[in-house]
């Protein structure tokens, strides 16, 4: 999944994106996974693909 965001570089630092463990929060309910963060100021990025997946999960659990 790494190679997603392979020559992505920080937007304020410059600094290569690099894998690591991003938590994420919606409505007081947290989820750890791997993503794209720099290594220099902590930013996360959010893929298209993410970001999709993000989508589903947020409208699942307002339906709730």
């Amino acid at each position: 999944m790494a190679e997603l965001w392979q020559g992505w570089r920080c937007f304020k630092c410059k600094e290569e994106v690099t894998e690591q463990t991003v938590q994420f929060s919606y409505l007081g309910l947290s989820r750890s996974t791997k993503g794209p963060r720099c290594p220099k100021c902590r930013a996360v990025f959010v893929s298209d693909e993410l970001g999709k997946k993000l989508r589903n999960i947020e409208e699942q659990i307002e339906d709730k």
